[in-house]
């Protein structure tokens, strides 16, 4: 069964748990069996629109990595931190964008070697690019030696395109048969088409009711009702 990560209300008990950088404080606060840690990138490269990770942050989110995953006896994927160039304002790609490959490859060659961390190397390409994804692919094989325990796919997340998802998850299964491969920021309209090729992927869409005209939850009462409504959907389409 293809797992599902998220952060559901702190009412409800779910086992996979995914947070943010700035959201790291969450784990000590709730009961769960695995969970992954990602860099913020929404937050820097989307909202703050920043071309690069605030100053001295890289240093500090090695120190993150491994003090969490001591706490937590490995039960945790920490995100090497990527650069998306799916990010769009106004039209116009954020400053993430430039050279968001090469800058991703280096930090997983930054990152990986550096123990005590269940890293998490992200695949990412240019702007629905398949010859970028190919190349980027390759590389990161290079770079960890084959099959890693677990990669991302990071190149997905915005741009909706079900095709083109569906053939970077179909790819990247390909040339990592063995690896555990998470999928960031799926949609329920994707999953079908790549439930066969991917082991967990994350959203947060559940904060939004599965009908129309109405706005994401505005109380605790209907962030329950909206997560449960979410998980009924999964289990519809993984099982169908």
């Amino acid at each position: 069964m293809v797992r599902f990560y998220t952060l559901p209300p702190s009412k409800i008990y779910y086992p996979y748990l995914f947070v943010t950088f700035r959201q790291r404080r969450e784990l000590f606060k709730r009961r769960f069996d695995h969970a992954i840690m990602d860099s913020n990138v929404g937050l820097f490269f989307f909202h703050m629109k920043l071309s690069d990770y605030p100053p001295k942050f890289l240093e500090r989110y090695v120190y993150v990595a491994r003090s969490i995953s001591e706490a937590f006896d490995g039960r945790i994927f920490i995100t090497i931190p990527d650069y998306p160039a799916d990010y769009y304002v106004n039209g116009k790609p954020t400053p993430s964008a430039v050279d968001n490959v090469e800058r991703t490859l280096r930090n997983i060659e930054r990152f990986i070697g550096i123990g005590g961390v269940n890293w998490l190397p992200v695949i990412q390409s240019r702007y629905m690019d398949t010859f970028s994804f190919i190349y980027s692919c390759n590389r990161l094989r290079e770079i960890v030696g084959g099959d890693y325990p677990q990669i991302a796919i990071g190149t997905i997340c915005k741009c909706g395109n079900v095709k083109w998802i569906t053939y970077c998850c179909k790819y990247a299964r390909k040339i990592f048969p063995g690896s555990w491969i998470h999928a960031f920021g799926l949609t329920l309209k994707v999953l079908p088409h790549v439930k066969r090729y991917i082991d967990s992927w994350d959203s947060t869409a559940w904060t939004f009711p599965r009908t129309h005209g109405r706005w994401s939850c505005k109380n605790v009462d209907e962030a329950v009702r909206y997560f449960m409504e979410y998980m009924s959907r999964i289990g519809e389409i993984l099982n169908g």
